[in-house]
């Protein structure tokens, strides 16, 4: 393992680590205050919806500009957000306006930071390694998401949400240290030329290219599928927690760490052992576990039931993401790899906003004991069609 993705991964973590703080923090601050599935989907809508608005336009910026000085600007502006979230929860004045504020701000830099992740790592380490890379990414940031929400749920408890919202704001400031001084991006990656290189000529030949390979197509559309009609559903986890449970914010970061703890063991479980060597295949098996454990989620009565459903859900997350983003990065040539990896991030996190707004909508008007079960049956339903079929 190199120096260069020891740091990549070390910064990784802090960052989504925090991320995982201020999120908890704010998804339980805006269910306390309304009681409502709809604001805590149309918070999701506000955050990730800006992938869609500007994936075409990342897959451009990063086939034709310097990775590191873009991901650098990137960490910069990340900072921002939740620090003015922060002052605004210190003195009083943080309204749901200004919350959707900083929260769009915040997704239109994730527009950017979550394809470049993904490149750098391609940049960074040998393309035969990229699968074990991906999966030791993707378990640094779970080991986040069972570490944040704990540290959320000791502020929380304590009514200081402004803490986690700083906590959130520190934890970019060491990456952005190692990206400007430490981690050494390959100069001999192509920046393609600008005369050459236009944004609708290369919108063209990234949908022309996908058009001829239509097994990565296959595997973009599955990506959407798992994304809205199984990860959408866990906006509706406070409403879980506190309707299924009579539970409160201590359930929640509970369930929360769970799936962190379960994708932890799913990445583990990618990172040792071989993977299918068919991985549309190995991408099925895992759209079977997460029907299985938000199934579970619509009928459980029990802490200990709620927390290893969450786990099986945690695990199928980290068990499909990675090896999705892997298949697509082996399969396509270098030149397209950023346009690529947008077209992945925005059937990935640019569905999630519509998942978890429609989610959200119906959970305010229709038992979540009716609603999860309908949405597992589309989600097998669909990725049986296309992951299997040849």
């Amino acid at each position: 393992m190199n120096k260069n993705f020891v740091l990549f991964l070390l910064g990784h973590f802090l960052s989504f680590t925090g991320t995982w703080i201020n999120n908890t923090a704010l998804q339980w601050l805006i269910y306390k205050v309304t009681h409502s599935s709809f604001y805590l989907g149309l918070t999701n809508f506000l955050s990730s919806f800006p992938i869609i608005l500007l994936g075409f336009f990342t897959g451009f910026f990063i086939d034709k500009y310097n990775h590191k000085e873009l991901f650098t600007s990137v960490l910069f502006l990340s900072v921002l957000p939740p620090l003015g979230m922060g002052l605004c929860m210190q003195i009083g004045a943080l309204t749901f306006s200004k919350i959707a504020f900083f929260v769009f701000f915040a997704g239109c830099l994730s527009a950017f930071d979550v394809p470049l992740r993904q490149v750098i790592i391609s940049d960074i380490v040998p393309l035969n390694f990229l699968t074990q890379a991906l999966s030791l990414q993707s378990l640094s940031f779970n080991i986040a998401r069972m570490i944040g929400p704990m540290i959320a749920g000791w502020f929380i408890a304590r009514n200081s949400f402004s803490t986690c919202f700083y906590l959130n704001a520190l934890s970019f400031v060491p990456f952005l240290f190692f990206m400007k001084y430490f981690i050494n991006l390959p100069e001999t990656k192509k920046i393609l030329p600008a005369k050459k290189f236009s944004f609708f000529s290369s919108l063209k030949e990234a949908f022309m290219y996908v058009r001829k390979k239509l097994y990565l197509l296959k595997v973009i559309v599955a990506v959407s599928i798992f994304t809205f009609f199984g990860a959408s559903l866990l906006v509706l986890l406070p409403l879980i927690v506190h309707q299924g449970l009579k539970g409160g914010a201590k359930e929640f970061a509970l369930a929360s760490s769970s799936i962190g703890m379960g994708a932890i063991l799913g990445a583990l479980s990618v990172t040792f052992r071989k993977v299918f060597k068919d991985k549309r295949f190995h991408l099925f098996l895992a759209n079977v576990i997460l029907a299985t454990g938000l199934f579970g989620l619509s009928l459980v009565k029990s802490l200990f039931f709620l927390l290893a459903f969450c786990l099986l859900i945690g695990f199928s997350f980290t068990n499909f993401i990675p090896i999705a983003n892997s298949f697509l990065q082996e399969e396509c040539s270098p030149e397209m790899r950023g346009r690529i990896v947008s077209f992945f991030s925005m059937s990935f996190l640019g569905i999630y906003p519509f998942g978890t707004l429609t989610a959200g909508f119906l959970g305010a008007h229709i038992s979540y004991h009716l609603l999860i079960p309908l949405y597992v049956g589309i989600l097998l339903s669909l990725n049986t069609f296309f992951l299997l079929k040849k």
